[in-house]
């Protein structure tokens, strides 16, 4: 019986030498994700950056365009430059700060004049309009996409102008033919902003009359600074990245020292 086989030996395969080794390569390759897998964790778990942990990403290699802003605690300081038109207070507007360079803005029916002022001027922060703006089709676009942009414009008070906030813009201000004042901060909306430590009242003084709109006209991306009795005479709206401002006194006949020429270059400041 020497020749047969004992029952073991005949069940057990015969492997070959290709077999054993992908056998020993199947076992490194295991072997070795076993181990990064075990770095990786040790690692993480050591105060290593963790996946998935939105508040470690660098934002400074995200492929998309961030527009500069500055923060509402950056108000500290006045522009250089304002955009203004005709009937623009100048005194005010560069009262204390008299260095403040004022560039007229052709809004009257000269679109390409308003395009080369807009480019010339492109690091112009603000403007400050006190009446119709008569701009055709290409200077009406313009005009939005410079607001758009980041830019502030300051419309002072009257019907007119808030008739063409309404036409410019798509809003629906309701004009109040009058209400006395005074008028009060709105400690709700001024914090954070430039109005945050401006007066706390602002009377309407004689020969200096304030045009107000009903609160409720203003749109939602909108704050009311200065109000009463829900009428509006100062305030502000967010348009795209830009700001569209409203200060309803008549700077006309008013003194340089008037509160309301503070709280216009407050908006200014916007």
């Amino acid at each position: 019986m020497s020749g047969m086989l004992s029952p073991h030996e005949a069940v057990r395969p015969a492997w070959s030498g290709r077999e054993k080794s992908q056998a020993m390569r199947r076992l490194l390759l295991c072997t070795g994700v076993l181990a990064l897998a075990l770095v990786v964790y040790t690692y993480s778990g050591d105060g290593g950056e963790k996946a998935g942990s939105t508040s470690e990403i660098d934002y400074n290699v995200v492929p998309f365009f961030a527009v500069s802003k500055p923060k509402h605690s950056d108000y500290s300081t006045y522009v250089n430059q304002v955009f203004v038109d005709g009937g623009a207070p100048a005194a005010i507007l560069q009262r204390h700060h008299y260095a403040v360079k004022l560039i007229p803005l052709p809004v009257h029916f000269n679109d390409q004049a308003l395009r080369v002022a807009l480019w010339d001027n492109y690091d112009t922060p603000a403007a400050v309009l006190t009446g119709a703006v008569g701009l055709g089709g290409m200077g009406r676009k313009d005009f939005l996409a410079w607001v758009s942009s980041g830019k502030n414009v300051v419309f002072l008070g009257g019907y007119t102008s808030l008739s063409t906030m309404n036409e410019l813009f798509g809003f629906e201000l309701e004009y109040v033919p009058y209400v006395p004042g005074p008028w009060w901060k709105n400690d709700r909306n001024t914090p954070g902003t430039p109005f945050q430590y401006g007066p706390s009242r602002l009377e309407e003084g004689s020969g200096n009359a304030v045009y107000g709109v009903k609160i409720e006209s203003i749109p939602l991306t909108g704050y009311s600074m200065y109000d009463t009795f829900r009428v509006s005479a100062v305030f502000y709206i967010k348009y795209n990245l830009g700001t569209v401002c409203y200060v309803g006194a008549d700077f006309r006949s008013m003194s340089a020292s008037n509160p309301w020429g503070g709280v216009l270059r407050d908006a200014v400041r916007m």
